[in-house]
């Protein structure tokens, strides 16, 4: 039986394999990347074939095709890519007239670093963190050098939990020094920049929310609720650094809320609404900074003061306030109705109000017709008394 390359069709079979070897190899081998360039987005950028022969003339291709960008092609075989965007980047590959892989670059573009915006949370006087954020995004791979300063002494270091998280801490500060300096310094592969930042101590005290917030109703005041917490866990109660605490409390469906201030982990609302749903919550502040900031609000819980259980009637809950406070503890009460009359009752009351009617305007009369008589005989008196005078003038003339 002849052999495979004596028949005309394995050797074309021979030929078609040859040929996807060749372009597997040279796929594999061209995505195999040496060398890593790194440069500016929107300038110039040179890529240089290290083994290419002085004067040699070579082919560059980007991930595999014909460069396509602008670009300018030198006498000793650099590639020099002219306003570069994001598009350019990738891998870069030259050749020699034959087609022999010499060198791969891979081409990153971005940004070199600028100032970051850094702020920093107090949530006790011994610990502070501080996050960032960049103002350039530089779309390169990025590291950060984080420390601080207390007094221009020697910088420390403030930890990063994660290299992946721009968030550092200052763990076991010295709450006596109220002022420090933090430097968050951004490197990337062009180059670094340095953002510094002063932390006030005392003003950015911020403590984090109470914890552990509950409402319990006191058996047999129809008008209270106890109200319990605890310290946030990162404050260090232990030091004897107090907090004070404002409670707010408002019934369900009011847009008011009152509030209470204490430096205790619990307290009694004395004039809640009876039998209404409240909502509550607690916040807390450095008591020994009056300019220190209030935490966050703890988790709003609801409770509901005690009720007789012997009352059955029912009250709505859910019905908007429109009063701004409730200072008032008592409740309102509804007056009760009067009891039905009967229908003779009804009746005799109907004719005393009718005699009532009759005899006031009787009086009216009376007295109208009094006044006129007394009017009419005061205008007759005043006749007479001129006729008289008439009369005595008329006599004394001469006749």
């Amino acid at each position: 039986m002849p052999g495979l390359v004596s028949c005309p069709g394995g050797l074309i079979v021979i030929g078609i394999l040859s040929l996807c070897v060749v372009h597997i190899s040279s796929e594999i081998w061209s995505n195999e990347v040496s060398d890593v360039q790194y440069g500016s987005l929107g300038s110039s950028v040179t890529l240089t074939c290290g083994g290419a022969q002085h004067g040699s003339p070579v082919h560059w291709r980007h991930n595999g095709s014909t460069v396509q960008f602008r670009h300018t092609h030198t006498s000793n075989g650099t590639l020099i890519l002219h306003n570069t965007t994001r598009s350019m980047e990738g891998n870069y590959s030259c050749h020699n007239q034959r087609g022999v892989l010499l060198q791969t670059i891979r081409l990153r573009l971005g940004h070199s670093p600028g100032y970051l915006n850094v702020s920093c949370r107090v949530p006790s006087h011994f610990i502070i963190h501080c996050f960032w954020t960049q103002r350039v995004t530089t779309h390169l791979p990025t590291n950060y050098i984080t420390t601080y300063s207390v007094n221009d002494e020697r910088a420390q270091h403030c930890k990063q939990t994660s290299m992946d998280v721009n968030e550092c801490t200052i763990n076991n500060h010295e709450f006596w020094k109220p002022k420090c300096l933090v430097n968050i310094t951004e490197v990337n592969p062009l180059g670094s920049n340095s953002t510094i930042i002063y932390v006030d101590v005392q003003k950015s005290m911020k403590p984090h929310a109470p914890e552990a917030v509950t409402a319990l109703e006191v058996p047999g005041e129809s008008t209270r609720l106890l109200v319990q917490w605890n310290f946030p866990q990162s404050w260090p109660v232990m030091a004897g650094l107090p907090l004070k605490f404002e409670l707010q409390y408002k019934p369900v469906g009011s847009n008011y809320w009152s509030k209470l201030e204490t430096e205790d982990t619990s307290v009694q609302i004395m004039d809640a609404l009876e039998s209404h749903l409240h909502h509550i919550r607690v916040r807390a502040q450095d008591a020994l900074i009056n300019y220190s900031q209030w935490s966050e609000w703890s988790q709003v819980v609801q409770a509901q003061p005690w009720s007789d259980p012997l009352v059955t009637a029912e009250v709505t809950t859910d019905e908007p306030f429109d009063f701004p406070i409730f200072p008032s503890t008592f409740p309102v009460r509804a007056t009760e109705k009067s009891p039905d009359l009967p229908p003779s009752e009804n009746g005799s009351l109907g004719l005393l109000i009718t005699l009532g009617l009759f005899a006031a305007v009787m009086v009216a009369v009376v007295s109208s017709v009094t006044t006129l008589l007394w009017i009419r005989n005061r205008r007759r008196d005043n006749v007479t008394k001129q006729e008289l005078t008439s009369m005595v003038k008329m006599k004394s003339l001469p006749v």
